[in-house]
């Protein structure tokens, strides 16, 4: 056991040390212990406390990595590409419910290997759904098992104070109590470390993109898109802000996009700073159509779209743009004085 937990010690130094290295100033670099201890609570909770962060065959995901979008409930389990499942389920006050299987890439990325999702357009009039998944599934509401896949995760798109969707996955295997992954503390630990270390120097890299792209949106290289793409057909644009007292950036996305998008802020590390973003919903048009949004801590009165960074100067932006049959051009940035 003593084994495990210096494994783990290590992993958590190094962990911080990359942290350190990146940040910019005291204030961010507190923050970004605060986020390191978030990622190893999240790992932690997997390795051991799994049993209490799951429902119905599936298990809620702690957004701590990479830019968690707002606008999604996460839910996912382990597969078996020789099991049978089936996943039934309502849409209840949610817009979509996103089905993938998943194989794994570099630093335990999650690859989408196939997908399927329900709306108000495939559902039986009550907005019920079901899926059956299995490696020789074929026909209409099923999902095959590519080989190599390990994951099934569900993102359900719901974005108001209604009953969201309610999800129900069998043919896994049974709980047998407390969670204790790979069957002893000490591997657990090792586990844990693996974890910590891999998803911190991963999203390092998402750090150093916000960074070199000071107050400007592009769109995400594509190893990092790679990593994170959940939803088939999604345009991600990635960037940061640094702003200077009485400054605000101002974003333009353009008019008609259809189908889901939105905009959101987040720290230094790509951790979501719990305030509205705009989205498809809850955008107010100009005239013409497009969508100006300000953002920062020096947001204008009376901006239509504004995003509002909780005093933050510097951090990170994500743009996901879903359904678009062909590529846009990045979001237009201004910066802006008071």
């Amino acid at each position: 056991m003593t084994g495990g937990w210096e494994i783990l010690e290590a992993a958590i130094a190094e962990a911080r040390a990359l942290v350190a290295a990146e940040a910019p100033e005291p204030a961010i670099a507190a923050e970004g212990e605060a986020y390191v201890i978030r990622v190893v609570t999240a790992a932690l909770g997997t390795a051991f406390m799994g049993h209490r962060l799951a429902q119905s065959g599936l298990t809620m995901a702690l957004p701590v990595h990479g830019g968690p979008n707002p606008d999604y409930i996460m839910r996912h389990a382990a597969i078996d590409a020789a099991g049978r499942y089936r996943l039934q389920g309502r849409l209840n006050g949610s817009e979509r419910v996103g089905v993938g299987l998943y194989t794994i890439g570099r630093n335990g990325a999650p690859l989408i290997a196939a997908y399927k999702a329900f709306d108000h357009t495939n559902c039986g009039p009550d907005g019920g759904f079901a899926l059956d998944i299995a490696a020789d599934a074929a026909g209409p509401d099923t999902l095959a098992i590519p080989s190599g896949a390990r994951v099934l995760m569900v993102r359900v798109l719901h974005r108001d104070g209604s009953e969201p969707a309610h999800l129900d996955l069998s043919g896994g295997a049974p709980p047998r109590g407390p969670t204790l992954v790979t069957g002893s503390s000490e591997r657990a630990l090792g586990f844990v470390a693996g974890t910590v270390r891999a998803n911190i120097a991963e999203y390092m890299n998402w750090v150093a993109a916000a960074r070199d792209l000071p107050n400007a949106l592009a769109e995400a290289p594509d190893a990092l898109a790679a990593t994170v793409i959940g939803d088939v057909e999604t345009q991600y644009f990635l960037g940061g802000f640094d702003l200077a007292k009485g400054e605000w950036l101002e974003i333009v996305l353009p008019a008609g996009l259809p189908g889901y998008w939105s905009l959101h802020a987040y720290n230094y590390w790509y951790e979501h700073l719990v305030t509205p973003g705009v989205h498809d919903r809850n955008a107010v048009p100009e005239a013409d159509g497009t969508i100006r949004i300000a953002m920062g801590p020096d947001v204008p009165a009376g901006a239509s779209n504004g995003i509002d960074t909780l005093g933050r100067r510097r951090g990170a932006l994500v743009c996901r743009i879903v359904g678009q049959t062909s590529p846009i051009a990045p979001p237009i940035t201004r910066l802006r004085s008071s």
